[in-house]
């Protein structure tokens, strides 16, 4: 969940940016209503639904767009060494991604003491477990997933941060092989997809054809599945993209096959019922595509740029949209810890009877979690740019 880098937080902000789309923030500020909207729907609904069309592409689209920023950004800064491309990318990635993530853990975890009566092992044990209605206790995470960032004091949406964090130490060099020769922008889009589907073969193979004989077996799987190889051909093809957005370029002509393959994968997937054993999640290289040709579809139908009231307020939501979810993460972790389900939920109550209760609490959840993702990055953006003026008028020793 990117948005255009400068080594300017004015320049961020800039609507006269050449590189600014409009389009772009359309796209994350209607998917992120779309991730609250899974992690309020149950699946009782959702399967009658065809969510896999339409409100499961949210994932998908955050992680083209990830890529289709970057690789705005490194071009904008006109660096092509690997050098010149890491310098300073990491302090940016700090203030944009790590630090209000460290800001959630400690609120999150220091929440969760209180609540569940400074037992660390009950908020654990309470929060990455759940009652199945087969009234056997299953789990989402354990222990050992704590140390790839899933929070003690668990939200549904955590397993992303893994997967962007990764994505931060891979992107130059991603870059790297998009900015050269046509040869190399090719071989770079074919070993994205060549990498995940081993990391998917490695995972099948490995984990699940031969049987989970342990939880702390399952749990590791999550190490591989949560970090951004297992999903590289959603950023390549944003990458790609990067270069030239026009769906009917030369160069993306290709997508004019990959597409209607997505399109007929997800369609068995979602009517009929049909699963590959050998593909691991319903977000995988099959899928990318569908999702990807949507981006090049909005970007084409959407101006570049809007400048009224509404594009504004549209805008503003899709800038903020990791602050959101990482506000509905924690909310809906105190959801969980309500009712022990955050599905027909929210945090004036439960109603597991589904109907239209359920789309009343999905209203609720959006007037909660979105004004307070929107308030958090306005406050963190503001106070990023007070410390940066600050450190550029302190005189030089």
């Amino acid at each position: 969940m990117d948005e255009f880098e400068s080594t300017n937080l004015d320049a961020i902000n800039s609507r006269e940016n050449k590189n600014y789309f409009f389009q772009i923030d359309f796209l994350k500020a209607v998917m992120i209503f779309l991730v609250i909207f899974d992690h309020t729907i149950p699946w009782t609904i959702k399967d009658n639904i065809g969510v896999a069309l339409w409100e499961r592409i949210s994932i998908p689209v955050f992680l083209v767009i990830l890529g289709f920023n970057m690789g705005l950004a490194f071009e904008r800064k006109g660096e092509t060494s690997l050098k010149k491309l890491y310098s300073s990318y990491f302090n940016r990635k700090y203030w944009r991604y790590i630090q209000p993530f460290i800001i959630l853990y400690l609120i999150s975890s220091i929440f969760g003491l209180i609540y569940y009566e400074f037992n660390p092992e009950a908020m654990v044990t309470s929060q990455l477990s759940y009652l199945h209605p087969d009234g056997y206790i299953r789990w989402r995470f354990g222990k050992i997933n704590l140390m790839m960032l899933i929070l003690p004091f668990w939200g549904p949406g955590n397993w992303f941060i893994p997967v962007l964090f990764s994505s931060i130490l891979i992107m130059p060099i991603l870059y790297k092989g998009f900015s050269s020769t046509p040869f190399w922008r090719i071989f770079t889009l074919i070993m994205c997809f060549a990498i995940e589907i081993a990391m998917q073969l490695f995972v099948y193979f490995y984990f699940f054809y031969q049987g989970i004989d342990s939880w702390d077996t399952l749990f590791l799987a999550w190490f591989f599945i949560c970090n951004i190889f297992f999903h590289l051909s959603a950023v390549g093809l944003g990458m790609w993209f990067s270069k030239n957005h026009r769906i009917l370029a030369k160069q993306n002509l290709f997508m004019l096959i990959l597409f209607p393959l997505s399109l007929f994968y997800i369609i068995i997937y979602q009517f009929y019922d049909i699963r590959f054993s050998f593909i691991v999640g319903d977000y995988n290289y099959f899928v990318y595509p569908y999702s990807a040709f949507l981006v090049l579809f909005v970007i084409m139908l959407l101006p570049k740029k809007s400048d009224n009231r509404f594009a504004g307020m549209v805008s503003l939501i899709g800038k903020s949209t990791y602050h959101i979810l990482l506000a509905q993460i924690f909310y809906f972790g105190i959801v969980e810890a309500l009712y022990d389900n955050h599905y027909c939920a929210s945090i004036i109550g439960i109603n597991l009877g589904g109907g239209i209760i359920c789309f009343i609490y999905l209203v609720i959840n959006w007037v909660i979690c979105i004004p307070l993702g929107v308030l958090w990055y306005r406050f963190d953006t503001k106070t990023r740019k007070e410390y940066l003026d600050n450190q550029r008028k302190k005189p030089n020793k």
